[in-house]
């Protein structure tokens, strides 16, 4: 219930006070620091990891409550080697994982994809990219979640795509 009352209380503080209260920020970056940074506080990160072989990297965003730094919403898109880029978003506890995520750039056709796991640190929803989607997410300003709480009420994320095309064309080199 606490969970569900912090995502409730994190979209209206998103949605009421529009980027005064709650921006697009960057989380900490995971085990390895990023190998190139964003400016601003909007745009994509970008991280990559290698063995010596072959380098891996990823491009992430994240919206996080200013009130109490809780994550919002935390949206990468790797780069594996030789294949096709996979969107991964972590969400925090408390949804109605019976009913999809749905997923769009800008007024776009949503994909609705469902939830795979929860654990303590959030539910995850993963999906493949296909190119177009891929163009859509270079191209436009807005990705749009959309998810269903406990009480089966919709609430609607933005996730600005500042930035995305760089992170993506300088993990591409």
């Amino acid at each position: 219930m606490k969970h569900l009352k912090l995502l409730v209380n994190s979209v209206a503080v998103l949605l009421i006070a529009g980027c005064g209260m709650a921006t697009a920020q960057q989380a900490p970056p995971a085990a390895p620091p990023p190998a190139e940074a964003q400016q601003g506080p909007a745009a994509w990160r970008l991280e990559c990891v290698g063995d010596g072989k072959t380098l891996e990297c990823q491009t992430a965003q994240s919206l996080v409550n200013r009130e109490d730094g809780k994550l919002v919403v935390l949206v990468s898109v790797r780069l594996p080697p030789k294949a096709q880029p996979v969107m991964m978003l972590q969400l925090p506890l408390g949804l109605n994982v019976a009913e999809p995520v749905q997923i769009a750039v800008d007024k776009g056709v949503p994909d609705k994809q469902p939830v795979q796991t929860c654990t303590n640190t959030g539910c995850f929803v993963g999906m493949p990219l296909n190119d177009k989607f891929v163009l859509a997410m270079r191209t436009g300003t807005s990705l749009k979640v959309t998810v269903q709480d406990s009480a089966k009420r919709q609430i609607s994320l933005d996730i600005p795509l500042l930035g995305f095309a760089i992170a993506l064309d300088k993990a591409l080199k």
